[in-house]
């Protein structure tokens, strides 16, 4: 999988991915001016050559010039491109490149923080004309047309036809992103019967000893699954040094499919006893917290997690002493960009006697079951910026590349080359991942794969990277539309239309509270706390640091079933 794709990192999906400074001195007008459509080139007329300095969102400064890629699409598009040599993911980087003022024309900058409205009221960037996109980039408007409510999203303030960026379709994200798995091996040895029928979810390279259901078990069955991993020896040493889960302090990614069993996802909101509460500070959430600091008061949850980022947890995992761990379809179809993270590292080895099993998510006592959607509203994210020096001319050259490259599939050989030739199937040919041959470089480099791509992947692009079997997975279960209508977890309200003022809030007391949420979550699980006595003063701290504001702002947002329709 590319980098811009790994671990559904929330890294790699923010709408506003930039750069943290930008000079006043550098200040520009920020009226649009107003574009004659008319007297543009015809869509598909390249008879005049037009230089452009190309970056996209994988752009790390590696791209050689004259490369597989700029080669075809200069000739294609008559263009001149010059490539971006900074690394746009590096902050440092970029950063001197917004103080020289020397911005590439396009960019999708992984590195930094401002808003869409804030580049183009520094005078970084220009508004892209509704009327130019629908001539120049039928396929995108297309896309957004078929995800409400793309096609008014990212639109500059008081207008209804100028767009302040570009964005990308995630259909990657699509679906149930995570799911809890056992280790199998050890249900066996203590008699534990699964809870539905099981498959293999391949047939081989360590795939052959993982397994899927699903069906799911409810909390309480969990508990003493977990109680049996932790006390009954399931590895057989003689020795009591095996846990029911280890959790990571650095995310909250371990809890998803438990905070789902009641109705739960962080960061969301929802209405509880009529009124609008995030879930922190929910008492479905002081519910969660209360059974977690009984699971670790019983000493089923493993008390080094205290100290443990995500990375240190897959290496404890893969020590086989943990028999819970949360997981992407994904890890459990055990893709290469997967390999060396929990669970599947536990089965890797070809001398590995591990087995896992994989469970939809746990059953609350309401019959809660689910996962928090990856995207709140709808699955398209990430932005693509113009820079404000791009003339109408150059940037209907621009949409027409983006456009192709992006949003045509027959543009396959941006990617990956010609298969057979560049790249080969890694297994049934349009049904599993493409790997590029050795000779050429994944991206950038001599073929210039990923150049210029922008993050946007519709379902034939989802497949190009994902194995066959994460592929299976998704169609038979975590994608099938039943599961997800029934199990993704979305927010009542989201301000995706940049409405309110959430985002101004968020920066002046999103670090104060998720510092105070962090610390009461550790503190109650590990009992340093009492959650009954602490709660209201807890609640109270956090409205008095920013909270009371951001609800109250939170309720001018519209609702996500509206947004949806």
């Amino acid at each position: 999988m590319k980098k811009g794709l790994r671990a559904l990192s929330l890294a790699a999906v923010s709408s506003a991915l930039i750069f943290t400074g930008a000079c006043s001195n550098k200040e520009a007008s920020k009226e649009a001016e107003k574009v004659e459509v008319g007297s543009l080139p015809k869509a598909g007329d390249f008879s005049k050559e037009v230089e452009l300095n190309l970056s996209g969102s994988f752009t790390r400064g590696k791209a050689e010039d004259g490369n597989y890629v700029q080669k075809r699409l200069e000739e294609q598009f008559n263009v001149k491109i010059i490539n971006t040599k900074t690394d746009t993911w590096n902050t440092d980087q970029v950063n001197l490149m917004v103080a020289s003022g020397d911005l590439p024309d396009t960019f999708g900058f992984t590195a930094g923080g401002k808003s869409a409205q804030e580049l183009f009221d520094s005078g970084l960037t220009r508004t892209i004309p509704k009327e130019m996109l629908e001539k120049y980039a039928p396929r995108y408007m297309k896309m957004l047309s078929e995800n409400p409510p793309g096609p008014i999203m990212n639109l500059k303030q008081g207008t209804d036809n100028e767009y302040l960026q570009l964005i990308g379709q995630y259909d990657h994200v699509d679906g149930v992103a995570w799911g809890p798995t056992l280790r199998l091996d050890w249900m066996e040895k203590l008699g534990i019967d699964p809870p539905g029928e099981i498959k293999q979810v391949g047939p081989s390279g360590g795939r052959e000893k993982i397994y899927f259901t699903e069906a799911a078990y409810t909390l309480e069955e969990l508990e003493e699954i977990l109680k049996a991993f932790t006390f009954d020896d399931p590895d057989g040493n003689g020795k009591d040094d095996t846990y029911g889960i280890s959790p990571y302090h650095n995310q909250i990614h371990w809890s998803a499919s438990l905070m789902g069993a009641f109705g739960l996802h962080p960061g969301y909101n929802f209405m509880e006893k009529d009124k609008l509460v995030v879930t922190e500070i929910s008492e479905k959430y002081k519910e969660f917290l209360t059974l977690m600091a009984k699971w670790y008061k019983m000493g089923l949850i493993d008390p080094e997690f205290t100290t443990l980022d995500n990375n240190k947890s897959w290496e404890k995992y893969k020590q086989g002493k943990i028999g819970y761990y949360i997981a992407q379809p994904s890890y459990i179809a055990m893709d290469d960009w997967a390999k060396g993270r929990a669970p599947q590292n536990i089965v890797e080895s070809p001398d590995s006697t591990a087995k896992l099993l994989a469970t939809a998510p746990e059953i609350g006592k309401d019959g809660q079951q689910g996962v928090g959607a990856y995207l709140p509203v709808v699955n398209l994210s990430d932005a693509y910026y113009v820079s404000k020096h791009v003339t109408d001319e150059e940037l209907a050259r621009i949409l027409q590349i983006f456009d192709y490259i992006n949003f045509d599939n027959e543009a396959r050989w941006t990617l990956y080359g010609e298969v057979g030739k560049h790249s080969d199937w890694e297994g049934t040919p349009e049904k599993s991942a493409l790997k590029v041959r050795p000779e050429f470089a994944k991206e950038e480099g001599n073929s210039g794969f990923w150049a210029y791509n922008f993050r946007t992947y519709d379902k034939e692009r989802v497949q190009w990277f994902q194995s066959e079997y994460t592929n299976k997975l998704k169609s038979e279960f975590y994608a099938r539309e039943d599961v997800k209508e029934k199990m993704l977890i979305r927010p009542y309200k989201w301000d995706i239309l940049n409405e309110t003022k959430i985002k101004e809030l968020e920066k002046r007391y999103k670090g104060q509270m998720d510092t105070i949420v962090a610390e009461f979550r550790m503190k109650a699980i590990v009992g340093e706390v009492d959650i009954d006595k602490e709660w209201d003063k807890y609640v109270e701290n956090w409205m008095n640091n920013g909270g009371k504001e951001t609800l109250a702002e939170l309720e001018k947002a519209p609702k996500v079933s509206d947004l949806l329709k």
